[in-house]
């Protein structure tokens, strides 16, 4: 189980879901102003969607079977060096055109772009953290060796959403940004995913992934949440993954501000 706890002054017990493969989920939510956080199980195995139910935007929602190219295969131009970096922005709008998708019975949810030079959102958050788990490559079974902080109830798995280099967690990140800071209460929350080999990597499939997994499905249909963005890296954040190309790291970030 995976949700958003409400507001409260006296600290609470988290019950965590025990009942799910160790290879199979990860998603958090943190609220402020306590900031409690609760944690799902977790994934980085390349997921098999070939059975999930087919996701309601998928005849509307336009690009959403995109692979993220490296740089080596646009032009080197300016032209094409833009059009690499835009990948991810395309990426990200067929990802919220999905979800939204999904939130037929309550609002949709938006991405702000921040404005002005240094203006920041969790979408930079996401960005960053997902750059950081490929450079780091950290997600996936904890192995001799290996620099990661295992699941909290799960101790074979390494915890995702902490970075072993620098511990930021997904209320950090969103801190470091400036989320919250002129909110009287905020939330947010974040899936991770990772995908190997072309029919795993595309907005397609991370969100059929998550609308398939509890905890990631319950933070998509969140009432409470009124933003979300969703970045890429080109590359795995599980070396499981080996060489096994493309690979494509996603973090996605809701946020709501009271």
């Amino acid at each position: 189980m995976s949700s958003l706890l409400p507001f409260s002054r006296t600290p609470r017990r988290l019950v965590r879901d025990s009942s799910v493969a160790r290879r199979r989920r990860t998603a958090v939510a943190v609220t402020g102003a306590l900031l409690s956080s609760l944690t799902g199980a977790v994934s980085l195995a390349q997921p098999a969607a070939a059975a999930a139910p087919a996701l309601k935007g998928a005849g509307t929602c336009a690009n959403i079977d995109m692979i993220y190219r490296p740089a080596s295969a646009f032009p080197d131009t300016s032209r094409g060096r833009f059009d690499f970096r835009m990948q991810t922005n395309t990426i990200e709008l067929a990802v919220l055109c999905l979800v939204n998708a999904e939130r037929t019975t309550m609002r949709p949810l938006t991405r702000p772009i921040g404005l002005g030079k240094g203006t920041l959102t969790l979408g930079t958050a996401a960005a960053r953290h997902a750059a950081d788990a490929v450079a780091l490559r950290w997600w996936g079974y904890v192995e001799p060796g290996k620099n990661c902080r295992p699941m909290k109830g799960n101790p074979t798995t390494c915890d995702p959403h902490i970075n072993p280099e620098t511990g930021s967690t997904p209320l950090s990140r969103a801190k470091a940004v400036g989320y919250g800071r002129w909110c009287t209460s905020f939330s947010v929350a974040e899936n991770a995913y990772v995908g190997w080999g072309s029919a795993s990597v595309t907005p397609r499939a991370a969100v059929t992934w998550w609308m398939n997994s509890k905890p990631h499905r319950d933070n998509i249909l969140n009432p409470a949440f009124t933003v979300m963005y969703a970045k890429t890296a080109l590359g795995s954040a599980d070396p499981a993954a080996g060489s096994i190309t493309p690979a494509v790291t996603y973090v996605q970030m809701f946020g709501s501000c009271s």
